[in-house]
């Protein structure tokens, strides 16, 4: 994506996750990113993990400020604010997740910029749309939004996703924003004024699990990992030195697992025939995949289902994750002497055997 947007300067005013990310892939995508922070920085430079080194930035401020150039500047004061209207003649996007009751102190209002910059892009992160008033985290957005209530075990109580997902899907649509914003310029010759929630994010997230809800009127309920419509899907095999995930989808891929399995006959039980019948009696399958897979090693049986052309996966840890082959080639940054994760999975072109297509 390098050299994509060349050209385009963008000022990200915004802070903690959604909005840096956004800045991120701009500038991963070749655009001149100019973090502006308040004089006291990004709050995500305080948010260390236990044990994590304090003489250096922080691994969250990391995750989400790369290839940006950095100025703090108080938009607050008069300078401020004549500093930002300076920087905005020349500006091609703006990025900012500013309070509703902040915009005009500091020179934000919507109506205001759109007048005196019409071409600019200018993208905003709001909490909940509904209500604006509220402060809306990403773990509140996960609450109420229903994620919380379908993470997690059933003899559990609901769980919080290990990562700001909110909020890395707030990033995807204000980049989609972005996007849009540059398409609309081109044809037209003006930008526009776009605003993207996060409550909008996590409603609209829920896929299938929200049309389920929607169509069946069910609500889907804690199970672990173990997909409501498709079975195994989702579901642990456990092997002998370790665990496996199973993802088929299809009547071929669930004889096929069988086969390797050595246990063919399980295939055209009356019970287990159809997709349907293996989500009803979901437990019974998983016993007696696990009593014929019990003796095998999980990497043996991984390569024996590849080669079946059965989806299934090993159950990495995040930093097995990071250190497979290629990750780092592909997919890590380093900057400041630090590794970072990219923003964009993006290739240009294609990806053929491990071989760029262009």
């Amino acid at each position: 994506m390098t050299g994509l947007l060349e050209g385009l300067k963008v000022l990200d005013l915004s802070s903690v996750l959604a909005g840096p990310l956004t800045g991120s892939f701009l500038a991963e995508c070749g655009a001149d990113v100019l973090k502006v922070e308040p004089p006291r920085g990004d709050v995500t430079q305080t948010w260390r993990s236990r044990g994590e080194p304090t003489d250096r930035t922080s691994a969250y401020y990391c995750s989400a400020n790369t290839g940006k150039r950095l100025v703090t500047c108080n938009l607050k004061s008069v300078e401020g604010r004549d500093w930002l209207k300076s920087q905005l003649i020349d500006t091609d996007i703006l990025l900012q997740n500013m309070k509703w009751r902040d915009l005009e102190g500091m020179g934000l209002m919507p109506h205001q910029i759109k007048a005196s910059f019409p071409s600019l892009v200018h993208i905003r992160l709001v909490g909940h749309d509904l209500d604006p008033s509220r402060l809306a985290y990403d773990v509140v957005i996960q609450a109420e939004t229903g994620f919380m209530s379908m993470n997690g075990s059933p003899d559990r109580p609901p769980a919080r996703m290990p990562v700001a997902l909110m909020d890395v899907l707030a990033s995807h649509q204000m980049r989609a924003a972005v996007l849009g914003g540059l398409y609309q310029r081109e044809k037209t010759g003006e930008g526009w004024y776009a605003e993207v929630s996060l409550l909008g994010c996590g409603i609209t997230a829920l896929a299938n699990q929200g049309t389920n809800a929607l169509i069946n009127d069910l609500n889907p309920q804690r199970q672990g990992s173990a997909h409501p419509n498709i079975a195994p899907y989702g579901d642990l095999l456990q092997c002998a030195d370790g665990n496996l995930v199973l993802a088929v989808g299809s009547n071929a891929q669930f004889e096929s697992l069988c086969h390797t399995l050595g246990i063919p006959d399980l295939a055209s039980e009356a019970t287990f025939c159809t997709n349907a019948l293996r989500v009803m009696n979901r437990s019974t399958l998983m016993t007696q995949l696990h009593d014929a897979a019990k003796t095998w090693a999980w990497q043996k049986l991984h390569l024996a289902l590849h080669n079946a052309r059965v989806p299934a996966g090993a159950v990495l840890t995040v930093k097995e994750a990071l250190h497979q082959p290629g990750i780092q080639e592909r997919y890590v940054v380093s900057e400041d002497g630090l590794k970072r994760l990219r923003t964009s999975a993006v290739h240009i072109g294609g990806i053929q055997n491990g071989t760029d297509i262009q």
